[in-house]
C-alpha cells in the first residue's frame, strides 16, 4: 500500500490532572508531570474492512489497529473499565468513530485525564453524541492512543487539545457513516 506517511505533531501544553499530586506511576508509564505533552499522529496503511465471525482470532499488522478485519457487531459508545476486544472497536472505526485506548497499567492520573478528555469530546452534529468510546487495551506499546480510521495519535501523556483536534479532524472520515451505538460487549 505504499510507504506509510507520517506526520509528527508536537504539542507543548500545560497538563492539568496528568500527573503529580500523589499519583503512582507504574514502570510502563513514565511520569506525566513534566508540564508538557508530545503526541505523534501517524497515517496507518489500510488493512481492509472485512467481517469475520464473532469470536475469531484476528491479527493486525499495526499496533494498535486503525482498520482491518472485525466482527459484524460493534461496541457501544461509552467508557469501559475492562478491555473491549479489538475486532469490536475496529468496527466502530469503520463507522467513523474515535476510539481512545490506554494501557491497563497506566498511571491512575493518566487514565483519569484520558477519561475526562473522552467525556469532554463534543457531540457529532449528525449523531447527537460524540461517536467515541474509551477502553483499556493490554496490547498497546504506548500508554495512550487515540484512533480513527487509518490514523493514530500516540503518546506517553494526555493532551486534551490534541485529542480533541484529532477527533474533530478524523471523525466521520471512514467507509461507513453510521451513528448507531453497538450492541457489544
Amino acid at each position: 500500500m505504499g510507504a506509510m506517511r507520517k506526520w509528527v505533531v508536537v504539542l507543548t501544553i500545560s497538563l492539568a490532572g496528568c500527573g503529580g499530586s500523589g499519583s503512582t506511576n507504574t514502570p510502563s508509564t513514565p511520569p506525566a508531570d513534566t508540564g508538557s505533552c508530545t503526541m505523534t499522529e501517524s497515517a496507518v496503511p489500510n488493512e481492509g474492512w472485512i467481517h469475520v465471525a464473532e469470536g475469531s482470532t484476528v491479527n493486525y499488522q499495526h499496533n494498535p489497529p486503525a482498520s482491518g478485519p472485525h466482527y459484524p457487531v460493534w461496541a457501544r459508545y461509552q467508557a469501559y473499565t475492562t478491555a473491549v476486544a479489538r475486532p469490536y472497536w475496529v468496527h466502530n472505526l469503520e463507522h467513523g468513530a474515535i476510539v481512545l485506548v490506554h494501557r491497563p497499567d497506566a498511571a491512575p492520573a493518566l487514565v483519569s485525564a484520558l477519561t475526562d478528555t473522552f467525556r469532554a469530546l463534543p457531540n457529532d452534529a449528525q449523531c447527537g453524541h460524540p461517536r467515541s468510546l474509551l477502553t483499556p487495551d493490554p496490547l498497546l506499546t504506548r500508554p495512550v492512543t487515540a484512533i480513527a480510521a487509518n490514523f493514530v495519535l500516540e503518546g506517553d501523556c494526555v493532551s486534551p487539545d490534541a485529542i480533541r483536534r484529532f477527533a474533530l479532524a478524523h471523525r466521520n472520515q471512514a467507509p461507513e457513516n453510521i451513528c448507531d451505538s453497538g450492541t457489544r460487549p
